[in-house]
């Protein structure tokens, strides 16, 4: 297991959170399992950052490591957005995937991505994470955490996910490159990968007992 570090860069005016890059309206390919090349919708949402191509085979590379495969796994996505990364998760063979989402029109595009799929093992609610996550009588093996940046609320979402994580259970984070992440020693968690695309730093944690 690797030591939590933290990543930072130093400018003249000091360290600042980057905005989340603004994505217009087009689509994003699954790139594994059963709906292989299958394009998901993106809407025109400001700030929307759907995990690309190379991110995602990556991470995919990360979780068959630990997991083997994800059959039998459950899924939970916590700002789902596109959905590439829960839809990823599913065509790859995710026994349930459950995906959080506030925005009306992301929902809809979820929902028709879904029906077009028709993937009845993927649940879509619509909300704020934080409070759904709240009221989850459930937990996952893997959960997907992807927060707008601009709101800076990693460690309060990650405090939240942990409750309804399993032992020997995983989230994948994605943040900004510089932004402070000596939170995760208090909260028991510890880097098992991790890289870095851009400005955004993404990393596979688990629980230090696990």
């Amino acid at each position: 297991m690797r030591p939590i570090k933290k990543i930072e860069h130093q400018n003249q005016r000091g360290v600042s959170l980057p905005r989340a890059r603004a994505t217009r309206a087009g689509s994003v390919r699954i790139i594994g399992g059963q709906w292989r090349r299958t394009p998901l919708v993106v809407p025109d949402i400001d700030g929307l950052r759907p995990t690309g191509d190379r991110v995602r085979e990556t991470l995919f590379n990360w979780i068959r490591h630990f997991f083997v495969d994800l059959e039998d796994r459950t899924v939970l996505d916590l700002f789902a957005g596109s959905g590439a990364l829960g839809f990823e998760a599913a065509s790859q063979g995710a026994h349930r995937v459950v995906m959080f989402e506030k925005s009306g029109q992301a929902v809809a595009a979820l929902k028709a991505s879904q029906k077009k799929l028709k993937a009845d093992m993927i649940e879509i609610r619509s909300g704020d994470s934080l409070l759904l996550t709240e009221r989850l009588q459930e937990s996952f093996d893997l959960i997907f955490l992807d927060p707008p940046f601009s709101l800076n609320m990693h460690e309060k979402v990650l405090t939240r996910a942990l409750r309804v994580l399993k032992a020997g259970g995983m989230i994948y984070m994605e943040s900004p490159k510089e932004m402070d992440i000596t939170f995760l020693e208090s909260l028991g968690l510890e880097i098992v990968r991790e890289s870095a695309t851009g400005n955004v730093a993404y990393r596979l944690l688990a629980r230090k007992e696990d």
